[in-house]
């Protein structure tokens, strides 16, 4: 294979696909940027204000955040597939009244009332026994402390039909009354049964640990100011019941709830994202402001003023359903990073209608805060509490290896073959 790789015949095969992406993809998003760039310049770009490097701030606030890790190849039993789960929640002070600035909560005194961290969890499904569906919901109803359906998949109806959804006995008066049957138990929340891969199923399970961890922190006596969480606040849709398709969708409803009752800022951050044109935005803030400037840019939807933007058109989840997404930048060594907020929180918190001069004063102070959040040398322009709570959850090369030695040595113990955790082909050294 190596010789084939290192030929010219390849080379010219990736470049001919590279050719084509550029002649069919690249020219359609240039002129849909075309259409964006000036909007972009004058109304959704600007620049992040620094604290001073050695601010003392009037009330120090606690930052707290969650990250998960695991694996869907954790161990094989002949056809069964057993998932790992690792979770971690961190909770930092920014502490600049008293000494030097993000001091880390005590892991004693957080796992008093958060639980052990980080937090590991199982799941196993069979590949060949359709049982996946079934399964499944038994693992996300033991993982996630909220036991009702009821209670919490009505917290989606209010955000999306109004405050006059109270509880679930509300949406007998709307169009929803004909599936209520369907959002009273986890299995039937499961409405995408049909394509439940095993990557599908653990990016579930993996995100419903990371909601349960954040609704113990919500529930908890903490306070925070602010919750980071990896990845973004997307709901995906059932095409036809026009509700989440997933558990997980009904559940980040609820946190955003608990959050905004609480006075808790819910922040989704992005490091991998789809955003389109990232990099020209990018550039272009480093046109207007500056090589070293920080920056942020507002991606409005199409209920926003003067709608959404052309380039993300017809990218279902941009922006995602009932979030607020922004592209920020704080320094110009990484490639610009995507925050979602809860746009009920954002309307009632950052907007003002009819005045754009406050709305941009409040995002400013927005991101001045998370640039602040974001100093550490190790993780530069990246939230120190996110940087951390990964790397207390991520399961390495070396921890997967001994976690697995340690799988083999149980079956061992039980008189069980341990060559039934490992793949059929490694008998043959492939």
């Amino acid at each position: 294979m190596l010789e084939k790789i290192l030929t010219d015949k390849f080379r010219k095969l990736l470049r001919t696909v590279l050719e084509d992406i550029q002649n069919q993809q690249d020219r359609r998003d240039e002129e849909e940027f075309a259409k964006d760039e000036e909007r972009i310049k004058k109304d959704l770009l600007d620049t992040v204000e620094s604290y001073p490097a050695d601010i003392v701030l009037d009330e120090d606030f606690l930052v707290a955040a969650v990250d998960g890790s695991g694996t869907e190849n954790f161990g094989m039993l002949d056809d069964i597939r057993i998932h790992l789960l690792s979770t971690a929640t961190v909770i930092l002070d920014t502490n600049t009244q008293k000494g030097s600035p993000f001091s880390i909560m005590e892991r004693a005194a957080m796992e008093a009332e958060l639980g052990e961290q980080p937090h590991l969890d199982m799941h196993w499904h069979s590949s060949v026994r359709h049982d996946a569906k079934n399964k499944m919901a038994e693992s996300l109803a033991n993982i996630y402390p909220n036991k009702d359906p009821t209670d919490f998949v009505m917290h989606f109806f209010r955000d999306e039909l109004g405050p006059q959804i109270k509880s679930f006995s509300d949406l007998d008066s709307t169009d929803f009354a004909r599936h209520k049957s369907k959002l009273e138990n986890m299995v039937s929340l499961i409405s995408r049964a049909g394509y439940l891969t095993n990557p599908v199923v653990h990016d579930e399970l993996r995100k419903v640990s990371e909601y349960a961890a954040i609704r113990k922190i919500l529930t908890s006596q903490f306070e925070p100011k602010y919750i980071l969480i990896d990845g973004a606040m997307s709901v995906f849709m059932h095409y036809v019941l026009k509700y989440p398709s997933m558990p997980g969708g009904f559940m980040l409803r609820e946190l955003c709830s608990l959050a905004r009752n609480k006075g808790v800022i819910l922040c989704a951050v992005s490091k991998n994202h789809t955003i389109p044109f990232a990099h020209r935005i990018a550039n272009m803030a480093a046109d207007m402001f500056g090589a070293e400037a920080k920056w942020f840019c507002l991606l409005p939807s199409k209920n926003d003023s003067n709608g959404g933007l052309h380039i993300y058109t017809d990218r279902t989840y941009i922006p995602p359903r009932l979030a607020v997404p922004y592209l920020f930048s704080f320094s110009r060594d990484n490639r610009p990073s995507r925050i979602d907020f809860d746009r009920i929180w954002w309307l009632k918190n950052i907007f003002v209608r009819g005045d754009p001069v406050t709305t941009r004063a409040n995002e400013k102070q927005l991101f001045r805060d998370l640039e602040f959040m974001s100093r550490d040398a190790r993780w530069y322009g990246y939230p120190v509490a996110l940087a951390l709570a990964h790397e207390a959850c991520k399961l390495s090369y070396e921890d997967l290896g001994l976690a697995r030695e340690v799988y083999r040595d149980i079956l061992r113990a039980s008189n069980q073959d341990p060559r039934r955790a490992v793949p059929l082909r490694e008998d043959y050294n492939l």
